[in-house]
Formats: structure tokens, C-alpha cells, sequence
């Protein structure tokens, strides 16, 4: 009962807690397991003990934190754990069984790309994987290097390839495949990271929502085909008077959202003015600068008002 509620505990976790659980959980029976099995001539009993410790205490805490548990704390383990890893290897008398230590490696490779920060995880992980390459070395066994040197390879290589892999998974979940903007996630994600940013720099942050008038007309006069093209047209049309840090993204079938970083609102309302000359499609904008205390919604919320109030005034004119 009782490991069919833990399983349970962990099947519910989010899916950095969940798979962070999940792994230590596996070493911890993995370990305990070699340590009661323990014979002459494999690694050191105390070498599996002390690896059987940092498993268990790593699981216990992710199962206290929960969905609580950060990226921050995550990375936190896997220093923990390639340093040990490498001061095993260091100080493991048996020379396979210092190799051995490393065969966690790539494995640990694809959980720092899949699920930790990018650049910090690749710094932590090629530390880690050099310190235990220097460990296997000071041991001075020939025989074994060309093997060390393998594991390193390939757990390059798993880094690499998975950080294509994952980089290319996050742009399509995070682009809109018609018009090739962001789409609602995406550009809500770079509104969140840019709102933090123009916080801790003291900069403005400007967000443009965007309504494209007469797409239901062009679709039922001239079919879904040319409503595609124009929707295509005015996010290319955008995107060319948008500097590198901007970003657009359609948040709706018609709706489209603009973040303008380091931009006040008088600012955004000239870049706006500038959009509109040779546009190929008629279209209303609604401008907020973000206020002390702002979220990426209330700024939305907000943008999104005067835009449609704007509309409103054009139709009435």
C-alpha cells in the first residue's frame, strides 16, 4: 500500500519534481540494493553507502517540496552529485569500479538539458564530467583512459544532440505555424521574462495589442486561403519594423501582441505610427507601459482596452 501511494505521490508531482523523484527514487532501491549485495572486488561498500545517502536525502526532500521544487534547487543537487560522483572516483582504490561512477554521466547529461536552465546546466555538467575524467587519470591506469574518454564523448555528444532536439521542440510549442510568430505562450513567456528584466534594469517595457480588421470579410469573400495570406503579410509586414529585442506574437485568430522592451509609451505609439505606413491590411493598436506592480496580464488587460476603443472611434468615424 504504502509503495503504491508513493507512486501515486510521484505520478502527481509536476514534471521537474516528477522526474527528479522518479530518478532518485530508482537509485535509491539501485543502491540500497548493491549495499546489502555488496561482495569483495566491486566498488567499495562505503563508496555505494555514501551514494545511497545523497539518493535517499535528494528524494526526501523533493518529495517535502513538491511542486514547489525550482530549477534552482535541482541544479543545486547535481553539483552535489557530480561532485560526489567525482571525489568517489578520486578517492575508489578499484579502478572499474572509478569507471563505473561515470556511466551515470550522459544519462545525467539529458536531465540537466531536458530540464535545468541551458547555459548554467552545460557549465555544471562539463565541470562535473571534467573533474571526474581528472579523477580517473589520477589513478594512472592507461587501460582505462581510452574508456574514460568514451563516456565523456558520448556525454557530450547527448548534451548536444538533446539541446537541439529540446530547442527545436520549445520553438514549435512556442510559434504559431501560420504566420511564424510566437504564439500565446510564446509571447506571454516573453513578456513575463522582459517585465523582470525592465524591473531589475529600471527601463520601460511597452506592449502593443493588435486587432487586424475585415479578416472574417477577406475569409467569406475570398476564402480561407487569402485570410492566411494577409495574416501572414501583416505579421511579416511587423516584424520588419520591429528592432532584435522586440517580439510579436498572435494570441488569437485575428489578435496579435507586441512587446516592446525598453520602449515608453510615447515611443511604442511612434514604432506603431511607423507599422501602419504601407501596411497590407487595415488594422486597430492599443498601447500600455507597464506600471509598478504590472503582470504580463494586467499589462495585456489593459493594452487590449485601448485597442478596442480605438476600434470603436474608427468605426464610428
Amino acid at each position: 500500500m504504502r509503495t503504491e501511494a508513493q507512486g501515486g505521490r510521484l505520478t502527481s508531482l509536476p514534471g521537474l519534481a516528477g522526474t527528479t523523484a522518479l530518478m532518485y527514487a530508482v537509485s535509491s532501491v539501485l543502491l540500497i540494493s548493491a549495499v546489502i549485495t555488496w561482495q569483495p572486488g566491486k566498488n567499495p561498500r562505503w563508496a555505494f553507502e555514501v551514494l545511497a545517502v545523497v539518493a535517499v536525502s535528494f528524494l526526501a526532500w523533493v518529495l517535502a517540496r513538491g511542486p514547489r521544487f525550482t530549477q534552482q534547487e535541482a541544479l543545486a543537487m547535481t553539483a552535489v552529485l557530480l561532485a560526489v560522483i567525482g571525489c568517489l572516483t578520486w578517492t575508489t582504490h578499484l579502478v572499474l569500479g572509478a569507471f563505473a561512477n561515470g556511466t551515470a554521466l550522459p544519462i545525467v547529461a539529458v536531465y540537466v538539458i531536458w530540464y535545468l536552465r541551458p547555459g548554467s546546466g552545460r557549465v555544471l555538467l562539463f565541470l562535473g564530467v571534467a573533474w571526474w575524467f581528472i579523477a580517473i587519470a589520477h589513478h594512472g591506469d592507461g587501460a582505462v583512459l581510452p574508456l574514460a574518454a568514451a563516456v565523456v564523448v558520448q556525454t557530450v555528444i547527448a548534451t548536444e544532440v538533446f539541446a537541439r532536439i529540446k530547442g527545436r521542440m520549445d520553438d514549435l510549442a512556442r510559434r504559431d505555424h501560420l504566420t511564424g510568430a510566437l504564439n500565446r505562450r510564446g509571447i506571454t513567456e516573453v513578456l513575463d521574462r522582459e517585465l523582470e528584466q525592465s524591473a531589475r534594469r529600471s527601463q520601460p517595457i511597452s506592449v502593443v495589442a493588435i486587432d487586424l480588421d475585415g479578416l472574417r470579410a477577406v475569409n467569406n469573400t475570398r476564402g480561407h486561403g487569402a485570410g492566411d495570406d494577409l495574416l501572414e503579410a501583416m505579421a511579416t509586414h511587423w516584424s520588419g519594423h520591429l528592432r532584435r529585442q522586440d517580439a510579436v506574437g498572435r494570441v488569437g485568430g485575428d489578435e496579435f501582441l507586441i512587446v516592446l522592451p525598453a520602449t515608453s509609451k510615447e515611443h511604442a505609439e511612434q514604432i506603431v505610427e511607423r507599422m501602419a505606413s504601407g501596411s497590407p491590411g487595415s488594422w486597430s493598436a492599443g498601447v500600455a507601459e507597464a506600471k509598478v506592480g504590472d503582470s504580463a496580464h494586467t499589462m495585456i488587460e489593459r493594452a487590449d482596452r485601448r485597442m478596442y476603443a480605438a476600434k470603436a472611434a474608427r468605426q464610428r468615424a
